[in-house]
């Protein structure tokens, strides 16, 4: 009994490491086209909370994600300047912008990470922290919008959008994979002139002999437990412990003998 619960705890704890593995794939290409967007439930980002994702890019401009309380104060933007991440938001109409020191249009992945506290926000880029706070009279961001992540819709009117300029601003080129609202993967809404990465990296298994594709730090790798393979590309026969046939033979011998 002992043998078969350990079993079932072991197959259930992989099937929880691989279920948490395959979702790492789940993400976007944009191909930084005109009238490109996402669009995700909205992130409740009024007081506290955390939103993370990696990405990856060669342009120096684009539109990473932005929400806003329909066009009256409050915002929050996340794009490429330059080269650099900056995040822009305002809360209560008391506005301000926080930029990275670090370029990320160098074609590597990169972990973002955007956490909110009240009146201070902070912008995370490979460990980091860059924090950016507010005073004003309210003590919370209002929110009504869903994300949008790559662009924003041209039909949106723009009375309805906060940031003055934000329907012009140039779309992203590049992958963004992970999205995280906290430990949460956020749900796709709709999306137009984008790819899911689910088409991209992981599209071509490389994976040999049923292997499974997952990404890890933004490439991709092969889960082999379930083929009896090993190796990177899970195409390596498995080898045996020596001891395992001499084992065998003596046991062999020893009911041999019994027998005779």
């Amino acid at each position: 009994m002992g043998f078969t619960l350990h079993s079932v705890y072991f197959t259930l704890k992989v099937s929880l490491l691989l279920g948490s593995l395959l979702g790492l794939c789940l993400g976007l290409e944009f191909m930084g086209i005109p009238n490109q967007w996402a669009r995700y439930l909205r992130w409740d980002a009024s007081t506290r909370s955390e939103l993370s994702f990696q990405f990856k890019t060669n342009v120096s401009a684009g539109l990473l994600l932005y929400f806003d309380d329909g066009g009256v104060c409050d915002f929050l933007c996340l794009s490429l300047v330059d080269g650099r991440i900056q995040l822009q938001f305002s809360v209560d109409c008391a506005e301000t912008t926080v930029i990275t020191d670090k370029q990320v249009n160098d074609s590597n992945w990169h972990f973002l990470m955007v956490s909110r506290n009240h009146l201070r926000t902070v912008l995370v880029l490979d460990g980091e922290a860059k924090p950016g706070e507010v005073r004003p009279q309210r003590q919370y961001m209002n929110i009504v919008s869903d994300l949008f992540v790559g662009g924003v819709p041209l039909d949106i009117r723009p009375a309805a959008l906060t940031l003055d300029g934000v329907l012009s601003e140039p779309p992203f080129q590049g992958f963004i994979l992970d999205l995280k609202y906290g430990n949460s993967e956020p749900q796709l809404l709709g999306s137009q002139g984008v790819r899911l990465e689910m088409e991209g990296l992981c599209a071509e298994n490389p994976c040999e002999n049923g292997g499974t594709c997952f990404l890890l730090d933004g490439e991709p790798h092969c889960d082999c437990s379930a083929t009896g393979y090993a190796g990177k590309l899970c195409s390596e026969g498995k080898k045996i412990h020596s001891c395992f046939p001499l084992i065998f033979m003596q046991n062999k011998k020893q009911i041999e003998s019994g027998t005779s």
